[in-house]
């Protein structure tokens, strides 16, 4: 067995599932790519399998097929015997031997080592076959698992190599970088003894010359050495593929592999996964680890298709980024298809596209949707710095660049110069007969006057946006923005008008849009009836749009405190404080603050809640609610029955039976000793509950009842 003068470090998940395999298969291939620790691990189970015989045959000095089987003989102690072929020999002597035979590094004798191993197998009842390769043997019987970088144990390695525990938080980059391939972080902690692991993280775009350890003389001395013996084991096709494939960082599909390639690809893809050279994500697409990416990057380099692989990239990202060109909304398709592909379009817009290129805009365009949808401000303005200042004012592209500083604008509370782009982006648009964005670039306006505070202005845009919308029939992007004015109008009193824009919307967004945008319109529905105080219709709008968001945690909030909001109305108070404090929490925590007109109603009823309830109910409704995570919340929301037959608390009754005496507001605060606010939340809330419109039928019904 190989000795080692070090520790052997993490990997217990592994081990358990090895030794496991191992007692139920007699052939065992552990695949993975170069440096990630195969030949180390199979030791490792081999001295915990508790064999009486364990071999190690190593088959990685050999070039010849012919030595295959003098390896294993040499490996077990068996020789030659005069007229006696040596494979014969070798069956015969182990057919009785109780033996684990450790197969070290078959790759490149892959179909001679399966030959032999098959033939073991099947005449020798008592031998078992543990094996290390970058790619299945195939052979008979076979169990394959597949070996990838080390998780947090990666860092863990990394200290133990490098004698300190340094900067953890440097030290994990590192690891991080290095796709937690064990040959790399241990070649990197010897490094950090002489360069500190904060300054190793941002050398790591030179690693396969940083990484080499010139004390040892073996094919692993280095990582450019042992990722280059998994490269020369190719056809020639197969490495043409590999190189290009090194363009494109963020992992790819086999339409743009194809493409890059420019023939079918499936076949010569399979063989580079087979060889642990790209590695299949649980999506589907497939990637190539950094390390192995930048060795392929510098064989494109030495060859003649480094540029035309860049054309066919710049080119095939360009035509998926032609949908937010012509086009007031994207389909949900169409957006997932820029966030798969936005680390390759960065990776185009920073390295393979020329800066006088116009294309160049169009990819910083892509860059910036993803960005906002992720909440990159910080990303997102630095492309912007790179791209507005160096494009002319006739390119194609620039009316996005120019509406994408508009929305970064409001994000960051500039709100004149908000305005000031989103007006750019208009006029450029119409210059230059841009028709089918003007939907969208009209309500983008709208948002940026909504947020200077300008009424009349943002109701004219929305208004703009809408007939553009019709006119050039995008049903989508108009069917946002009546969802937008409707908003507007409801919070300033128009809630009829918001009713007809809002259902005249939900259809079309149904049917297309993506979940969190019909969330928000399923929300605003429900918003609208309540009110109108139609509590049972807003329970079960709100319920549905909480569905809908219920995997995007943030766009969910208003959603679970609109059930808060119904459950108050309703009587139950205590439910209804829990939710709303459970959301309060998580906006503050993340800094998503409520809109002004939301946060009114949610204020009222807390305080109206406040006044029903005993102090000690309510604190204890409260101390609950912050308990909850945002999973606890959505399933209280959803699972309680929210609206029942309407139940006045003690605190509503005595204020319906003084409104009912002739009193106002004002002096039945005075009265019990609460504030004007209050009342007039509690005369609104009892309203609700009971269905009624005015302030007359309040009366006539105290009188009643």
């Amino acid at each position: 067995m190989p000795l080692y003068d070090d520790a052997f470090v993490g990997r217990e998940r592994e081990l358990a599932e090895l030794l496991s395999l191992l007692r139920k298969h007699r052939m065992l291939t552990l695949v993975g790519a170069a440096g990630v620790g195969k030949t180390r691990l199979a030791v490792e189970v081999s001295l915990r399998a508790r064999r009486t015989e364990v071999r190690t045959v190593e088959l990685g000095k050999l070039s010849r097929s012919d030595q295959v089987v003098q390896a294993f003989a040499e490996a077990v102690g068996v020789y030659q015997h005069a007229g006696v072929a040596l494979r014969t020999t070798l069956l015969h002597e182990l057919a009785n031997r109780r033996i684990l035979l450790l197969v070290d590094n078959c790759e490149h004798l892959v179909e001679e080592c399966c030959d032999v191993v098959d033939a073991l197998l099947s005449r020798c009842p008592n031998v078992q076959v543990l094996a290390t390769s970058r790619e299945a043997l195939r052979a008979v019987g076979e169990a394959v698992y597949p070996l990838h970088g080390m998780d947090g144990d990666a860092v863990r390695l990394f200290t133990d190599r490098a004698g300190t525990t340094g900067d953890q938080d440097a030290i994990a980059a590192v690891c991080a970088r290095l796709d937690g391939v064990p040959l790399a972080v241990e070649l990197a902690a010897k490094l950090s003894r002489s360069v500190p692991p904060h300054e190793l993280a941002n050398r790591l775009d030179h690693r396969l010359d940083l990484l080499s350890d010139v004390d040892e003389q073996a094919r692993h001395q280095s990582l450019r050495a042992a990722i280059a013996w998994s490269h020369d084991l190719l056809t020639a096709q197969e490495k043409e593929l590999f190189r290009r494939l090194a363009l494109l960082p963020g992992g790819f599909g086999l339409e743009i592999a194809q493409v890059v390639h420019g023939s079918p690809v499936i076949g010569l893809l399979s063989a580079l996964q087979a060889k642990s050279l790209v590695v299949r994500e649980n999506d589907g697409r497939f990637r190539m680890l950094e390390s192995v990416r930048l060795y392929a990057e510098e064989r494109l380099r030495e060859q003649d298709g480094y540029d035309v692989t860049a054309e066919r990239i710049i080119a095939w990202l360009c035509e998926r980024g032609e949908p937010g060109v012509t086009s007031s909304i994207l389909a949900p398709e169409q957006l997932k298809a820029l966030h798969r592909e936005y680390d390759n379009v960065a990776y185009a817009f920073a390295h393979l596209v020329a800066l006088q290129d116009e294309r160049r805009l169009m990819l910083a365009t892509m860059l910036l949707r993803v960005c906002f949808d992720r909440g990159y401000y910080a990303e997102a303005g630095a492309v912007l710095m790179q791209v507005l200042d160096q494009s002319s004012a006739d390119a194609r592209y620039r009316t996005l660049a120019l509406e994408y500083a508009s929305l970064l604008a409001g994000c960051e509370q500039r709100h004149d110069e908000a305005v000031k782009y989103a007006m750019a982006a208009v006029e450029t648009a119409e210059a230059g007969g841009q028709h089918l964005v003007m939907c969208r670039l009209y309500r983008t306006l709208a948002s940026a006057y909504e947020g200077a505070g300008d009424v009349p202005s943002t109701l004219w845009a929305l208004r703009q946006s809408i007939e553009h919308g019709v006119r050039n029939g995008n049903e989508v992007s108009v069917a946002v923005s009546s969802q937008n004015l409707g908003w507007a109008l409801l919070i300033r009193g128009d809630a009829d008008g918001a009713a007809e824009l809002v259902e005249g919307a939900l259809p079309a967004l149904k049917a297309h849009a993506r979940p969190d945008v019909v969330a928000i319109a399923v929300h605003t529905s429900g918003c609208i009836a309540l009110e109108r105080g139609d509590l049972t219709t807003a329970s079960a709008r709100f319920a549905e749009s909480a569905r809908i968001a219920a995997k995007l945690p943030r766009a969910v909030l208003e959603s679970v405190e609109g059930c808060g909001l119904v459950a108050m109305l309703s009587g139950r108070h205590e439910l209804g404080v829990r939710l709303l404090a459970a959301c309060q929490q998580m906006r503050t925590a993340w800094v998503v603050p409520a809109e002004p007109w939301w946060r009114r109603k949610m204020e009222a009823a807390l305080d109206a809640a406040r006044e029903s309830l005993s102090r000690t109910a309510f604190a204890r409704a409260l101390n609950a609610g912050q308990a909850m995570d945002v999973r606890h919340a959505l399933e209280t929301a959803l699972d309680k029955e929210i609206v029942r037959d309407g139940v006045l608390s003690d605190r509503q009754r005595m204020v319906v039976e003084l409104v009912a005496q002739g009193m106002t507001n004002a002096q039945v605060a005075g009265k019990l000793g609460i504030s004007h606010r209050t009342v007039e939340s509690h005369v609104h809330n009892v309203k609700a509950v009971l269905n009624l419109s005015s302030r007359a039928q309040l009366v006539a019904w105290a009188q009643s009842n």
